[in-house]
């Protein structure tokens, strides 16, 4: 059940629809009409970045795990992984991901090597403005359904990542980390 109370059912179904379509049309504005690129570019971000919000939920947001995110560089992924991420065919994604890398949004380093552009802290790059305007649609909406249903959505955002389950998308686990270690795919500084 989404709410509570029954009767309130159309007022977060109206919320949800609010925050999908706002961030549909935030993706549209900068990616254009493809959907699967948005898709495939969001993969390339989940499979090249290890999931930073278990770092927190294990050591908390403090300095130490501020300077830890901060100095992530990520992973290389390739058309296969994200294949096999997405389950979008191969050729699919290998020609997205040459659109992604003429928008300014990923490099390829080696012949299946592809990392994320890094942009500077508050560079207007497409990527950095795209994920500001997402977020600011999120919490407008969000905010506004935490303060009309609190007995609702309050418990639900105290949720922890494990407590989702199979709800969340998940960046790289500490395991798939270790394997792209293993296999000489983290980023280091300066080699981009």
């Amino acid at each position: 059940m989404l709410t509570t109370d029954p009767r309130t059912m159309n007022l977060v179904a109206l919320g949800m629809a609010k925050v999908t379509f706002g961030a549909l049309r935030i993706i549209r504005r900068h990616l254009g009409n493809d959907l699967e690129l948005a898709e495939i570019g969001f993969a390339v971000v989940m499979r090249t970045r290890r999931d930073l919000f278990q770092l927190v939920e294990l050591h908390g947001l403090n300095d130490e795990t501020i300077a830890e995110i901060a100095n992530e560089r990520g992973f290389y992924t390739s058309v296969y992984e994200v294949h096999q991420y997405t389950g979008i065919n191969r050729a699919t994604v290998r020609r997205k991901m040459q659109r992604l890398e003429q928008l300014g949004i990923l490099e390829k380093v080696d012949a299946d090597k592809w990392h994320l552009v890094d942009f500077n802290h508050g560079e207007a790059a497409r990527p950095a403005v795209m994920l500001k305007e997402l977020l600011l649609n999120y919490v407008a909406i969000t905010n506004k359904l935490e303060k009309l249903l609190p007995e609702d959505i309050v418990p639900i955002r105290e949720m922890t990542l494990a407590n989702l389950g199979s709800v969340e998308a998940r960046a790289l686990l500490d395991e798939e980390v270790e394997k792209k270690h293993k296999r000489g795919l983290a980023v280091v500084t300066g080699s981009q």
